[in-house]
């Protein structure tokens, strides 16, 4: 999956709207030797002020009109490669079509691979268990198949929790508990419901596949990962806390992203969750998959501060001249934050600079 461009000029990398940690990714290839371009449909987006090249996407253009336009936009702009954000699963679908104006599509994975992860239910009923163990789980659609998983995973001193067997970041989770408790809502913890409030919930018609599960007590930790055709590059494992995130040295998760990657064959930056199963009589600090996310995670910021710079790690991968044999180590041990800062944006409505190099 490489460029048939002959020309001299810097590769041009394109990162179409997305979520805003793709700013962080196109900081990240400052001074890379690619030429990166970011577009997005709203000026003021952060994605764009860190571009040094932008254009605007039309608004409310979806599914195949939109593949159509941004094959066309890549072909006007001379983009090499393309790392999908929006419609990434159908851009997969369509990357014969990209090629054929000179544009690799960058998608993690198949369309349908895509599609499998993002569903959460499926995903799960196929996992294989000798990676990484999972809680127990099952879906529910209904009030009336609520109830039955809620009686079928109710065991002494487990809190249950939902979430939707589709949705990103945390959308629609909640650790449910036995009564409403006043001290969590004055504290302003947003995820927990009583059981009460959820069953009058999931009585509303329209409900979607959700899952209910057991809920892991111990820590949490996303792992950031980058891979080529298959085969890990780089797995950078973070403990979440309350105050920051830890860098940590995990062996056995660095081995479950690299089965991981094997096993979907997976091409691009991707990330898995998984949380420490810590019951009474359960061996110390096992960690239980939770979820496989085919494209960058909102805190690939933090993991790149242990020394891996994913999207050049990718795109050398794309272009082949990655030296495996001496890949950047990950620096582990660290506490890691991050600030917010501010920004001007331009009036809304008004068009990004175009081909303007930042200072």
């Amino acid at each position: 999956m490489t460029s048939d461009r002959t020309t001299t000029r810097p590769r041009r990398v394109l990162f179409n709207k997305n979520f805003s940690v793709t700013a962080a990714q196109i900081a990240a290839l400052r001074g890379s030797g690619f030429e990166v371009w970011a577009s997005h449909t709203d000026a003021g987006h952060g994605t764009l002020a860190a571009a040094p090249h932008t254009f605007l996407e039309p608004p409310g253009l979806l599914g195949e009109p939109y593949a159509d336009w941004l094959r066309l936009a890549c072909q006007e702009h001379g983009i090499d490669a393309l790392i999908p954000g929006k419609e990434r699963e159908l851009l997969a679908r369509h990357a014969p079509a990209f090629a054929q104006v000179g544009t690799a599509v960058l998608a993690p994975a198949s369309e349908d691979t895509q599609r499998l992860l993002e569903r959460k239910d499926e995903f799960l009923r196929g996992w294989d268990m000798s990676v990484l163990p999972v809680p127990r789980w099952t879906t529910f659609d209904s009030l009336a198949s609520f109830d039955a998983a809620w009686n079928d995973l109710s065991e002494s001193g487990v809190r249950l929790c939902v979430k939707p067997a589709r949705g990103i970041y945390a959308s629609g989770f909640r650790v449910l508990t036995p009564q409403p408790d006043l001290g969590s809502f004055l504290k302003g913890e947003l995820y927990q419901m009583s059981h009460a409030a959820a069953r009058e919930m999931f009585a509303a018609p329209g409900l979607p596949t959700m899952l209910l599960m057991h809920t892991l007590e111990g820590a949490e930790r996303s792992v950031d990962c980058v891979a080529w055709q298959g085969r890990l590059i780089r797995a950078v494992v973070r403990r979440k806390g309350p105050d920051g995130q830890r860098i940590e040295d995990r062996p056995d998760l660095v081995r479950a992203a690299a089965q991981i990657a094997r096993t979907y064959g997976l091409s691009g930056i991707f990330n898995f969750q998984t949380k420490d199963q810590s019951r009474p009589g359960d061996p110390a600090r096992v960690a239980n998959m939770l979820e496989i996310n085919a494209r960058a995670s909102g805190g690939l910021r933090y993991s790149m501060a242990a020394g891996v710079n994913f999207p050049l790690l990718l795109l050398r991968a794309w272009e082949g001249t990655l030296d495996w044999d001496a890949l950047p180590p990950v620096q582990t041990g660290l506490n890691v934050a991050e600030d917010k800062v501010v920004r001007v944006v331009p009036p809304a409505g008004s068009e990004p600079a175009v081909s303007q190099e930042l200072a």
